[in-house]
């Protein structure tokens, strides 16, 4: 990775100098709250001294915290061009030196800032979802369905091109932008959790007794009904096992709804079946520790096999063993295979079977759990990669 020769490390600057240095993250997807954002990149740039700012088009919030200034609007109901123009007036009022956006409407934004600011500004895209994914023609059919596609992809194409470095979460997402925009700076900045928001325990599997949990959109894409199958059949043979079940989700499509809202209505008699709806960030990572052996069960479509799943890297923080769908994104960014085993989504017998070894093997149990802690500790934390991330983003004029 190249830097130009204008600019100044992070590591060399004064105190005066990031005192003066502002950052705002811009987004448009995202809550202020974001874990990403807020908890990891946001507070590491406040803590090394940096003035930071978080927009979020999510929802009204204008507050300060761990010395971010939050100043947030709700775009649900406001054409992009409004939230275009009212991120660009909160811009306007914090007169960032760099600017970090998550999405392509927020790197128009910053471009139009970036023109009329009288300054230099350092534009980042930090791209951690494929732009644009599934999800943002999910209601559209037919030939609007591709046409929409087309329009999408052009959009995020332009905005990349307006960035000047970009933040990529994993490999596999990197790929076009690295083969279009080749010239760009760029640096890789995974999804590792700070260790210190992981409430870790010491596991301790109870006879007769095993916890699993389900986090995130509740719906059969996520791998809900592969979850729920695996849960019924283990109870089917395991009869005197008995199965607590916590499911933090939320259900979004009137699909999913109808599917999913009969599996929630458990009546088998050793299934103890919790649900608890969308937590907030430190109230998910803090109880991670309840969960004996974790599944993502999600369905292994092409999206799908190319996206690197945020929580294996909590689950991995939290020393248990995890059961994953064979993605090509882990096979390529994490070593599985000393705490865990991908699976393919629907094959319900095999995955009952690899719980049922963990169960009956307790060194096999154990030794996973110990080894999923030892990467996280050693390589899949957040503090092995911030200060890099914080070289990066500081770069600024002499």
């Amino acid at each position: 990775m190249c830097f130009n020769s204008i600019l100044v490390p992070v590591n060399k600057l004064t105190d005066i100098q990031k005192k003066n240095l502002r950052i705002s993250f811009v987004t448009s997807g995202h809550y202020p709250y974001d874990d990403r954002i807020f908890y990891h990149q946001g507070i590491t740039l406040a803590d090394y001294g940096f003035q930071v700012q978080i927009i979020s088009a999510k929802t009204n919030l204008i507050s300060s915290d761990s010395g971010i200034e939050l100043n947030s609007f709700d775009g649900s109901l406001i054409s992009k061009r409004e939230k275009i123009k009212k991120s660009i007036e909160i811009l306007r009022q914090f007169y960032p030196d760099v600017i970090i956006c998550s999405e392509p409407l927020p790197v128009v934004a910053a471009r139009l800032f970036k023109r009329r600011a009288g300054k230099h500004v350092r534009i980042i895209y930090d791209i951690t979802e494929w732009y644009p994914s599934k999800k943002n023609f999910s209601d559209k059919k037919g030939i609007r369905k591709y046409s929409y596609f087309i329009r999408l992809l052009l959009f995020n194409l332009l905005s990349s091109s307006l960035t000047d470095a970009f933040i990529f979460g994993e490999y596999y997402k990197s790929r076009p932008y690295r083969i279009l925009f080749p010239f760009k700076p760029f640096i890789y900045s995974t999804y590792y959790p700070g260790l210190n928001y992981i409430d870790y325990r010491q596991p301790g599997l109870v006879p007769g007794k095993l916890n699993l949990s389900y986090s995130g959109k509740i719906s059969r894409e996520k791998g809900f009904i592969n979850f729920i199958g695996v849960i019924n059949r283990l109870s089917a043979i395991y009869k005197d096992l008995k199965i607590y079940v916590k499911i933090t989700g939320w259900l979004e499509s009137d699909e999913d709804k109808k599917e999913c809202e009969v599996l929630l209505k458990n009546e088998n008699a050793n299934i103890n079946l919790i649900v608890e709806g969308k937590q907030s960030f430190n109230s998910y990572v803090k109880n991670l520790y309840d969960t004996d052996i974790f599944l993502d069960l999600r369905e292994d479509d092409h999206e799908n096999q190319y996206c690197l799943p945020i929580r294996l890297f909590y689950y991995a923080a939290s020393g248990r063993p995890v059961i994953f769908s064979d993605l090509k994104a882990i096979r390529k960014e994490v070593e599985i295979e000393k705490f865990g085993f991908l699976v393919k989504p629907g094959e319900t017998e095999m995955i009952v079977r690899l719980i049922l070894k963990y169960l009956e093997n307790d060194d096999l149990y154990y030794s996973h759990c110990h080894e999923a802690r030892i990467l996280a500790e050693t390589k899949y934390n957040w503090g092995k990669i911030r200060s890099e991330f914080v070289k990066f983003v500081g770069l600024t004029n002499k």
